[in-house]
């Protein structure tokens, strides 16, 4: 492409005077010589004594021809000359431009993702050269953000690239904004100790007062670092264990920096790989239902059974819910889990004497599914299953969760037959005011009330006895061991109780051979000792 300069002009201007010299030239030497010597050549007559003036007109009349032919496209080519210069020099300015913020960020200025990649692999490029990239994650930037409005907040996060940048200028480091309120900074820099310091120092900087905001408000930041050749050799392998540090120090505490570990790397890919085979043992039906039996008090006889959930992994054996239930939580699969274990039990529980009942546990996700009361009533209709056996158990913080949705719910399980139990009483936050507003017809007195041999217990018991006989409704206790306890249960006119005392979380077929050899109207799961479980852990 030809790049027109500021001298194009000066240049066109020479042609056009060289090309009326030229002609001038030309003209005259025709008139003045050439013309004599091509007649007599032809054999044509001339006349040499034609007037001096006459000729030096023609010559001038062809000169002038000559300019006027050139003066009028000269003005149009001068014109688009300027236009093109013009236009050259806005697509140079385009492409300055363009080459800017394709390297760098285009709020804050700092280098982009790409050109820190770009500029870090250099760097790695050299041998025996040691280098650590430090990631830097803002702590409270959204609160900011949600406060004082996006504005302001794209004033912080200039401010503190700022800040990021005048830092690493002191240090030879090259900063970048990776994106959202997350930043980058590679150094050349070996030593943990000196890291340590570096890191140290930054987070002071980080978390002085912000300028753009009116007030004392500031800022935090968490860093995580990874360190060349150490924890990888590459700009990806480096950012990638830099970020993992940063997560890890957001979990112990922010406001923090933490070196990579390799060690963490094999934690979180075999905590990767647990989530991914507890994903494939849910969508399989492969969590099992175990039942942890429920007696009427005083009689202690077996009443029914709340379903629990125990998973067979394959390599680590029998898996409590504590370890995989809080994962299940947060994958979102708790209801198909939780449909899947009902399911399982109702299996079980088709074989079994008419009157036992089973409770299920709700969450709080269930509970905010317009569908789940059909959901469950399907499932008892397909196995023939009557509703007046199944128990729903909700604890108040499944409640409190969403009051409305929970009480559509309840009413609706209540209004097809389905029993209502609100689970963990006493460790909510409004207890009481639920069980006036809510369709419960049973309240589970917590464990921690049974166990713990704290002063008043024995009152505080009592208490929640007579509120639940106030309320006309049916009270189980969790966590019986100990006879004495049972034995204010029962005094205090507990109608049901649950615990190690009368029985441990068994398997459907463990259930099926204890019920084979033990009479229901004696104390059943006292007498006998029972498979369970290897640990006396509570399960919920």
């Amino acid at each position: 492409m030809h790049r027109f300069t500021p001298h194009s002009s000066a240049q066109a201007a020479s042609f056009v005077l060289a090309t009326l010299l030229t002609v001038f030239v030309l003209s005259g030497l025709w008139e003045l010589k050439l013309e004599g010597w091509t007649t007599a050549l032809l054999g044509l007559s001339y006349e040499s004594n034609f007037e001096a003036a006459e000729r030096w007109r023609f010559i001038l009349t062809s000169t002038g021809f000559s300019a006027l032919a050139l003066i009028v496209p000269g003005v149009r080519i001068a014109r688009l000359l300027a236009i093109q210069r013009k236009a050259f020099a806005a697509l140079r300015a385009e492409q300055s431009r363009s080459d800017s913020l394709a390297r760098h960020d285009s709020l804050t200025g700092l280098y982009n993702r790409r050109v820190f990649i770009e500029t870090l692999d250099q760097r790695l490029a050299v041998p025996h050269e040691k280098t650590a990239v430090l990631i830097i994650d803002l702590d409270r930037f959204k609160p900011i953000n949600d406060t004082y409005g996006h504005a302001t907040g794209d004033k912080v996060l200039c401010e503190i690239a700022v800040r990021l940048a005048e830092f690493g200028s002191n240090r030879s480091a090259t900063v970048a904004r990776l994106g959202g309120d997350e930043f980058a900074m590679f150094i050349p820099e070996g030593s943990r100790e000196t890291l340590a310091l570096i890191s140290e120092s930054l987070l002071q900087k980080i978390g002085a007062p912000l300028s753009g905001i009116s007030g004392n408000v500031s800022i935090s930041a968490t860093i995580g670092i990874g360190m060349s050749p150490f924890d990888a050799a590459t700009s990806e392998g480096l950012l990638k264990c830099a970020d993992h540090a940063m997560y890890r120090a957001k979990k112990m505490g922010k406001d923090s920096y933490h070196f990579h570990e390799p060690h963490y790397d094999q934690e979180q890919k075999a905590a990767a790989q647990f989530e991914e085979e507890l994903a494939y043992a849910v969508a399989k039906e492969e969590i099992e239902p175990y039942f942890q039996p429920v007696v009427s008090l005083p009689d202690q006889r077996l009443v029914g059974f709340e379903i629990l959930a125990r998973w067979r992994h394959h390599d680590r054996g029998l898996q409590m819910p504590d370890t995989f239930i809080p994962i299940v939580e947060r994958l979102g699969l708790m209801p198909e889990m939780s449909f899947s274990l009902l399911k399982l039990a109702i299996a079980h529980a088709l074989t079994w004497p008419g009157e036992m009942t089973l409770a299920l546990n709700v969450t709080v996700g269930m509970l905010e599914d317009s569908t789940l009361p059909e959901r469950l009533c399907s499932i008892l209709e397909q196995a023939n299953f009557p509703f007046s056996r199944l128990e729903v158990e909700v604890t108040e913080q499944a409640l409190v969760g969403n009051l409305p949705a929970a009480r559509r719910a309840l009413h609706a399980l209540r209004a097809r037959g389905i029993s209502v139990s609100l689970d963990d009483f006493g460790t909510g936050y409004s207890g009481i005011y639920h069980l006036t507003q809510l369709a419960i017809d049973k309240i589970k007195i917590d464990r921690s009330f049974m166990n713990d041999p704290v002063l008043g217990r024995d009152k505080v018991i009592s208490a929640v006895l007579a509120l639940s006989k106030g309320l006309k409704m049916l009270t189980t206790a969790e966590g019986v061991e100990t006879d004495e306890v049972a034995k204010i249960l029962s005094i205090g006119g507990c109608d049901f109780g649950q615990g190690y005392l009368f029985g441990k979380p068994m398997s459907g077929m463990e259930v099926d051979r204890v019920l084979a050899r033990t009479p229901l109207n004696t104390l059943g799961f006292r007498a006998i000792a029972l498979p369970s479980d290897n640990t006396l852990q509570s399960v919920t």
